[in-house]
């Protein structure tokens, strides 16, 4: 009797370590596609925007190019708006990451509306951070085709911003984002809270 009582004992104790270490291995597995869904968002969304198709844009541009306009203070402020806005790309990203537990892909999308830091200010500060990338492109190239890619990129922005983004966020949060709306801005963010 006290062998099939130990032997019981050793089995539940087997389980309970084996439950443990398949939590663990989800956890772990969440993780690691979390971070592939992140590379994969970088790689089709900002990498395209952001480096392809000014790649390409630079290719048909008619008139010989220089760095700035030809002014170095220019391509300077180029340079700063670039890095900054890659800098608060990441930023974004890493608080999208560790405060509302998703991405912006839709394969991993927030569990929760993002409403600290730089979200309290403006809701789309990872469109600000694409806008201050192309504007910086485009001054430190000289590139007037870039000028016109940011314009474009602005009116593309809007349109997935209103007819996408905004009516997942609604359907998913309801009256919490709709609160959220009310008191930070789309676009301009507000200086005061």
């Amino acid at each position: 009797m006290i062998e099939k009582s130990n032997l019981s004992k050793s089995t539940n104790e087997k389980g309970s370590e084996l439950t443990k270490q398949l939590s663990i291995n989800s956890k772990i597995f969440n993780f690691i596609v979390k971070i592939l869904d992140g590379l994969l968002y970088s790689f089709i969304g900002p990498f395209a925007v952001l480096y392809i198709i000014p790649q390409f844009f630079l290719k048909f541009e008619l008139h010989p190019r220089l760095d700035g306009f030809g002014l170095e203070w220019l391509a300077q402020l180029g340079k700063i708006l670039m890095w900054s806005g890659a800098g608060l790309a990441i930023w974004c990203g890493l608080l999208m990451n560790l405060f509302s537990r998703g991405t912006p892909l839709v394969t991993s999308p927030p569990k929760s509306i993002l409403e600290r830091n730089v979200y309290s200010y403006v809701r789309n500060p990872m469109m600000w951070a694409l806008i201050f990338t192309l504007l910086g492109e485009a001054l430190y190239f000289g590139s007037s085709i870039l000028f016109v890619w940011l314009l474009a990129w602005l009116r593309i922005g809007h349109l997935i911003v209103i007819n996408y983004e905004e009516p997942q966020l609604k359907f998913r949060f309801g009256k919490e984002y709709l609160d959220y709306c009310k008191k930070v801005p789309r676009w301009i963010p507000k200086l005061s809270k």
